[in-house]
């Protein structure tokens, strides 16, 4: 498989580039909700340059490279307003489908470092190929 490497300045350019596109839309958001691990690091940056709250979910799906059923923990209730769904990947799309079905009825954007598949209503840092596995800095730690 061939592996995609995202190191923190690579992350940085990435994270940024999704804070300009937010910047440039205009939209206002209540709250980001980020979905632990994977979505934590983008969360936070997004957190500190936009000022905007951020509130937790506990959802896995991933052993190693293996991807399982869901587990879910910490869900919080999400009032009436527009939140901010930040993740690190957009790979099958399952993760961010399963939080969207669960959050079904509440106004929700989608942000992601990554993504496998073009997707024009989210905002995406970087798209890469279907066949790449990418290895973030924080997972090597």
């Amino acid at each position: 498989m061939n592996h995609l490497k995202v190191d923190f300045e690579r992350f940085k350019k990435l994270g940024y580039s999704i804070v300009a596109d937010i910047k440039r839309s205009g939209i206002e958001y209540n709250e980001i909700l980020c979905p632990l691990r994977g979505g934590f690091m983008l969360s936070y940056l997004i957190s500190n340059n936009l000022n905007i709250p951020v509130n937790y979910l506990e959802i896995s799906s991933y052993a190693g490279q293996e991807q399982r059923e869901f587990k879910i923990g910490h869900k919080p209730d999400l009032a009436h307003g527009k939140y901010l769904l930040c993740d690190d990947i957009y790979d099958s799309g399952k993760t961010i489908k399963k939080i969207l079905e669960i959050y079904k009825g509440i106004d929700m954007d989608v942000a992601c470092l990554i993504s496998k598949h073009p997707i024009k209503e989210y905002y995406i840092g970087e798209y890469i190929d279907d066949d790449r596995w990418v290895d973030f800095f924080w997972e090597t730690l």
